[in-house]
């Protein structure tokens, strides 16, 4: 009966290691113009892909100059953006995927995201919150 005990005692020890390493992560990024937000959540289900949220704040003098715009995310496991697009009348802009990916992302990644506006164009490089 102890180790019945035991070994149900260790397997709930070894779930709940696990569970602790599956947090989404959080890779931030600012310029004169933009502040970036892309959060990553782990991979449940390897063939429905990694979900990914960006979230764009245009940080910049006149919202309304931006008009349509465009962004590219490139990280070491793939890429991922979208075209013709608009803030809202906040100055953001949210977008949600499931991308496909060649491995997991992985906390010390850096990815670098590409802005594009009305001839204008910036790259910001994105870090883990929690890297130093």
């Amino acid at each position: 009966m102890k180790k019945i005990f035991f070994i149900a005692f260790i397997l709930f020890l070894m779930c709940g290691c696990q569970s602790k390493g599956k947090e989404p992560l959080v890779f931030t990024g600012k310029s004169d113009n933009w502040t970036v937000k892309e959060t990553v959540k782990p991979i449940s289900d390897k063939d429905k892909g990694e979900p990914k949220t960006i979230k764009l704040t245009y940080t910049g003098k006149d919202k309304k100059s931006v008009g349509e715009f465009n962004f590219k995310l490139e990280a070491p496991n793939g890429q991922w953006g979208v075209s013709i697009i608009e803030l809202d009348k906040e100055g953001k802009f949210e977008e949600k995927t499931n991308a496909i990916v060649n491995r997991e992302t992985l906390k010390s990644d850096k990815p670098i995201i590409i802005l594009k506006w009305n001839d204008q164009k910036e790259e910001i490089t994105l870090k883990n919150k929690n890297q130093p």
